[in-house]
């Protein structure tokens, strides 16, 4: 056969290619949502598979002890200087860890050697959402994505200018920052300072416990108290109040032309000191975050919640009626 007489082979066009092309990037667009919401899906449900793990600690906790652990340490602003974190260390397969802690000694137990690593190192996975893309360590310090509440608390920031949401604060969470020296004076369930009493226990919660927050999400980077998972002064302890709005991303951010950007609500209170607003909770959840209730069931509840609703319920014995499907 001449070259004259072979069969001439069809091909694509440079207009036929083009539209291939424009129509799997359309297909992928489509996709690529359902991808990224499908992970999402799957991160949010181990973030309340780790609430429901902490909540059932808590509860053998308080079925052992007839309480749950402050976050307070023995002697005021002293030792063992843990968080509650550590005190339900034995109730969350963590027996290791946990037989060398000594918690009720006279020593600074962050800086305990657990095997080759001090307490203050350890990386607890339980303890960190999927989704939290924050630093998981400061300074050796490692971090967590979830706090106790302490309730509709006042949380005052450093910058006067900055007290927005102290209005909305119960008034038995008058006292600043959750320091207080007995229970009456703090709305939520845990406190870094109280030592009269060991903990809450249950029937301390008059709300109800189906009703009552007792743990929720938060992000490291948007906070300044950076001792974290094991310290009793850090953000995983007892350094959140649902006085801000959920997911409030003001203190997420290095400066204010950040803050701007980003369109958060009064970027001027960017600074990380201005309390009132990074001891809220928040997550990289859209919409919401995760929360750990008295009776160990998890809710996902929307930023869009009514804040008075959200008040009642950081508080414990507030008396007033919430609406649960708000």
């Amino acid at each position: 056969m001449t070259t004259a007489n072979r069969p001439v082979r069809g091909g694509f066009t440079l207009v036929e290619l083009l539209v291939v092309i424009a129509i799997i990037g359309t297909l992928v667009g489509l996709l690529l949502p359902a991808v990224q919401a499908a992970r999402e899906s799957a991160r949010r449900s181990s973030c309340t598979n780790n609430l429901k793990q902490y909540g059932l600690a808590l509860h053998n906790h308080h079925d052992t002890f007839g309480y749950i652990p402050s976050g307070a340490p023995t002697n005021p602003w002293g030792n063992p200087a843990v968080s509650w974190h550590a005190y339900v260390l034995p109730f969350m397969e963590q027996t290791g860890p946990a037989s060398k802690v000594k918690l009720n000694g006279d020593t600074d137990e962050r800086f305990r050697d657990i095997g080759g690593m001090q307490l203050r190192n350890l990386k607890l996975p339980l303890a960190r959402c999927p989704s939290d893309n924050s630093i998981r360590e400061f300074d050796g310090w490692a971090q967590s994505s979830y706090s106790g509440s302490l309730g509709s608390q006042r949380t005052p920031s450093y910058d006067g200018n900055c007290n927005q949401y102290l209005g909305f604060a119960a008034t038995d969470g008058q006292a600043d920052h959750g320091n207080a020296w007995n229970f009456k004076d703090i709305s939520g369930v845990f406190s870094r300072l109280v030592t009269e009493q060991k903990g809450v226990s249950f029937n301390m919660v008059s709300d109800g416990l189906s009703k009552t927050i007792f743990v929720g999400e938060i992000l490291a980077d948007c906070h300044d108290h950076l001792e974290g998972l094991w310290g009793f002064n850090g953000m995983g302890n007892a350094h959140a109040s649902t006085t801000v709005p959920i997911n409030t991303m003001t203190t997420c951010f290095d400066n204010q032309a950040a803050a701007t950007a980003a369109r958060v609500t009064n970027p001027q209170c960017f600074a990380k000191s201005n309390w009132n607003y990074s001891w809220g909770f928040r997550s990289r959840h859209p919409g919401g975050a995760n929360f750990l209730m008295g009776d160990g069931s998890v809710r996902y509840l929307p930023e869009t919640i009514d804040h008075t609703n959200y008040q009642r319920l950081g508080g414990r014995k507030d008396g007033a009626s919430v609406d649960m499907d708000d």
